[in-house]
């Protein structure tokens, strides 16, 4: 029922009574087939529509409140002319795809991507690999430009909020782009044509699942049983790791062992809620297909979103910040601090890695303030703080 009250929302209607007399729908009050079917198309935020005799995307625009623009952006392969009578469409409707209360949770990514999609041809994705749990985790990709940049979210299960936060940005980007309007200030399309983003907004699925109460009865229950070793962790919001309870930010080939150590000196030597750095370097299907994926798309900077504090990190191990003017904008745009981790927790991490394999930039995000996991209520305001950081990579080189 959270799905089909977040797409009644999207509708503006406040009942489904009121959602079936207003699309002349039969008035059941219940969610269902026909009704279900309706609100699908304010969930994916698009509807499909077949061109009649001597109708014009004017007129679809006219019926639908949205723009040619719009219906060209999210079409591929319409004719020069237009659609030909009895060609079906697909029309946004004028509602986002990805709202501000949005009940998130690692399903609703395929949700956001097929909305996406339709608002914006440019777009494409893939799958990197599907977690012991059975989740996709997906790679987005926009742009031409030969800049190439690589933002991620979601590394932690309690950390959720980074995901949805990625989500929103790359969904504000494609409105930009397809209305050639600016992005944090910089023209849309110039980033588009300067830059090929890649995003990987929920690099954890399992783990956020787990953390917002969701996951299978067996994940659950395994999620119990590793939660003894860490009573101090409240479950299941405190829950960091993935479905097998080996911390993901820990588990990349940068000093791995340091991390191992340190972590076994702090009683953490078994997977677990949080902070196990698992048996071996890149040992978790999440980590190894990141880091592949990485070694091919070769990106030119990283950035990885994690929650909170509202502080970034640029430098490398040694404290070598390879753009620290860049670094320097990113905090003045956003309002938070460049600063280093604690030096016990510079290791083993996306970052650590990729800067000492790569030897380019590579930042952390510690988004927001408070106490993870930051509420829902946040994201409006994560939203303002992060896109001039999300702006200012794809102008920056």
């Amino acid at each position: 029922m959270r799905w089909t009250d977040y797409a009644l929302k999207k509708t503006g209607a406040r009942t489904l009574a009121e959602f079936q007399r207003s699309y002349g729908l039969p008035e059941t009050g219940e969610a269902d087939l026909v009704t279900s079917r309706a609100l699908w198309d304010y969930l994916v935020g698009y509807r499909c529509h077949r061109m009649g005799p001597r109708e014009t995307l004017y007129q679809v625009a006219q019926t639908y409140n949205t723009t040619i623009q719009a219906i060209w952006a999210g079409n591929c392969g319409l004719p020069a002319g237009g659609p030909v009578p009895g060609q079906i469409i697909r029309v946004p409707l004028p509602c986002p795809v990805v709202d501000w209360d949005a009940p998130y949770e690692s399903a609703l990514e395929a949700v956001f991507l097929e909305g996406l999609h339709a608002r914006c041809r440019w777009l494409t994705s893939e799958t990197l690999a599907v977690t012991a749990g059975g989740r996709h985790i997906w790679a987005l990709r926009i742009g031409t430009g030969p800049r190439r940049i690589l933002v991620t979210g979601g590394h932690h299960g309690s950390e959720w909020i980074t995901g949805l936060l990625l989500w929103k940005l790359l969904e504000e980007y494609l409105t930009a782009v397809r209305e050639e309007g600016a992005f944090g200030g910089f023209p849309a399309r110039g980033l588009f044509r300067r830059t090929t983003l890649c995003l990987v907004p929920l690099v954890n699925p399992d783990g956020a699942d787990l953390a917002l109460g969701l996951g299978t009865e067996p994940e659950r229950a395994r999620m119990t049983a590793l939660g003894v070793s860490q009573p101090q962790v409240p479950l299941p919001k405190g829950w960091k790791a993935n479905g097998s309870g080996v911390d993901l930010n820990l588990n990349y080939p940068a000093r791995w062992e340091a991390a191992k150590t340190i972590k076994a000196a702090a009683g953490v030597t078994a997977p677990g809620p949080k902070d196990y750095p698992g048996d071996a370097p890149l040992d978790q299907p999440e980590t190894r297909a990141l880091s592949d994926f990485i070694r091919r798309f070769a990106p030119h900077a990283i950035a990885a979103w994690h929650t909170q504090g509202g502080e970034i990190y640029a430098a490398d191990h040694r404290g070598v910040m390879p753009d620290e003017a860049l670094a320097q904008r990113m905090a003045a745009a956003s309002g938070y601090v460049l600063t280093n981790p604690a030096p016990e927790s510079a290791n083993a991490g996306l970052r650590d890695w990729f800067m000492d394999a790569f030897h380019r930039p590579g930042y952390t995000i510690e988004a927001g303030r408070g106490e993870t996991p930051l509420p829902i209520s946040d994201l409006p305001e994560l939203v303002r703080e992060n896109l001039p950081i999300l702006a200012l990579l794809l102008a920056a080189g």
